[in-house]
Formats: structure tokens, sequence, C-alpha cells
């Protein structure tokens, strides 16, 4: 792990219909998030809280697509910009589909960087395959090059490719029935949490590891949405599964690839300080805490050994 971290706020709710995952990054740093950070390293810069409002009530799948896009490009051109200062990226939304940004800036930087997916749900939905058409949903997809729809024609050409030898998901549970052809048509390396929980994550990992990572050289990226985690933890997120890992497993997952001394980059997303009670959301606010406190500098390239602000309008991102 780099000394230096880049803490970039993602405030972005263009995904789903919800409000108050653009509230994320501003409500956890004034609870104290951003003290996990500053005690594990060197140095912090925290680039603000760059957003991107919703600009209709119901917004055509071709605007949802243009927004997402634009705003997409300038985050992944500004986290590319941080890794070569050789900083450790860590972005913090937001719903997932800021992902499509987070992956291009880190493929950008590494074409074979190796994609670590916690999440109850694949994000790999096309047009034709999601229900609900958010985009949200489509991150995966959209780095893969497998959305072929109209609206989207031409406006994600600028992305890097994911490759799907490149991708591993843990704690899957709610997969769409297209998502799943794609899985398995493509060969994804994936666990479910159910799985996930038989195997043990020690286990999953070195599945993982072994078929990602045989050499030992490549870097990581973990795109951690909290609702791979069971919803005891994180009750207030927007699209809760039951019967998620566990806090500890989540925080086993981040702990494995610091350990590689070659984690880039790490999203924490789908935190929404508009749901629940006080007492979900002060939950919410531990578990988060909790989550990223393996995330140090001047860790020691080792083989892992499991243990028993400012608001920025998308335009300014590259001011």
């Amino acid at each position: 792990m780099h000394n230096e971290c880049s803490l970039i706020g993602a405030a972005v709710d263009i995904g789903q219909p919800k409000e108050g995952t653009e509230l994320a990054p501003s409500w956890l740093r004034m609870k104290g998030f951003r003290d996990v950070f500053e005690k594990n390293f060197s140095k912090v810069h925290d680039l603000g809280d760059f957003s991107a409002i919703k600009k209709e009530t119901n917004p055509s799948l071709k605007t949802k697509f243009n927004q997402l896009s634009r705003y997409s490009q300038n985050l992944g051109e500004v986290i590319s910009q941080e890794l070569e200062k050789n900083r450790f990226v860590f972005t913090l939304g937001g719903d997932h589909s800021l992902a499509v940004g987070t992956l291009a800036g880190t493929l950008g930087h590494d074409p074979n960087v190796k994609i670590i997916w916690v999440d109850a749900h694949a994000d790999i939905n096309t047009p034709e395959t999601s229900p609900s058409h958010n985009t949200h949903g489509m991150p995966v997809a959209l780095a893969m090059g497998l959305v072929k729809h109209e609206d989207a024609k031409g406006q994600f050409d600028w992305m890097p490719r994911l490759r799907p030898e490149n991708i591993a998901y843990i704690g899957l549970r709610d997969v769409d029935p297209g998502e799943q052809k794609f899985i398995d048509d493509l060969g994804i390396l994936a666990f479910t949490a159910e799985e996930t929980k038989k195997l043990g994550i020690e286990k999953v990992l070195e599945t993982i590891l072994k078929n990602l990572d045989p050499e030992g050289e490549s870097n990581f990226h973990i795109s951690f949405d909290v609702d791979g985690i069971d919803p005891q933890f994180f009750p207030s997120t927007g699209t809760p599964v039951a019967g998620g890992i566990s806090l500890e497993e989540g925080k086993t997952i981040i702990e494995s690839f610091v350990s590689t001394g070659r984690l880039l980059a790490l999203d924490m997303v789908e935190v929404n300080p508009l749901l629940g009670n006080a007492q979900a959301l002060q939950k919410t606010l531990e578990s988060s805490i909790s989550l990223v406190e393996p995330l140090r500098a001047n860790t020691s390239p080792e083989l892992w050994t499991p243990s028993h602000s400012t608001t920025v309008d998308e335009t300014q991102l590259k001011s």
C-alpha cells in the first residue's frame, strides 16, 4: 500500500431513484469516517465531493447514460491522475453506478488490474436484462462492453475494457437471470454469500488469488457495495438483501488484499443516510468505520495469512 491516500467523495444518486446516497460522503466525513485514514496513512489528500445532480425526475435511459458517461469519464481521469502520483485511492459513494468511473480510473492506470466485486448484486445487467433500467446495476456490463443498446451507442467508447477473467464476485445473492447467464457464459469467478459461508472466507480468497493472480504480481481494486454485507450491519442502504456475509468477513476481504501490498483502490458505495431510524444510522456508521480499519500504509508485500468538504460539480472535476 502507498503511504499517501487520496480520498474522493463521489456524491451521486444518478444510478437509482432513491435520494440519499449523494449525501453519504459528507455525512460519513462529518461523523469521523476520515479519522481512520488520518491515522493509517502518512498523508490524506481529500479531494472533496464530486457531485452529479439528477436533472430530471424520470429521465430517459439515454439521458441516464449520457450523464453517467460524462461524470464517469471525468472521475476516471481524476483517479488515474492520483494513482500516477503513487497514492492509494479511496472512493466513497454514492450509488454503485460511480464504479463506471472508478473502474475506468484503475483500468486506465493498469489495464490488467484485478477487480474484486463485493455485492449482493452482480451489476452486470444491460437494458435488455434489467427489470428496472437503473444504471447502478450496469457498471460491470458497461466496463466489459456488453451494453449494445441504442441509447448507449457511442457514449462509453472512451472507457478501457475489463476482461471477464480479471474480476471475481463475493457475496452474491440477488442476481437477475440475464446476469447469471453472462456470468456463466463468460466464465466469471463468482461466490454467493451462501457459498462463502460454506467454504469459509479464507478458502474463497485463496481460490480468487490462485485464479486471478497465480504469479503474485497483479494489482487489485476492490469495489465494495455495503449491501454485500448482511443488513444487520448495514441497515441504511437502498437494496438490502438478507443472508449476506458478516462484517468480519468483509474486513477480512480488505485485509487480505492490503496484505499483498498491491491494492491500488477501493470503493465503498450505497450507504444512504436518509434511510432508517437513528439506531439504523448509528449501526451503519459504526460498520462503515469498522469496515475500512484494515486499510493501512507501509504494508510489506507478503503472503496473506488469515487473522482468527467541499462539494464540486461534475463540470469542475478536471480543474
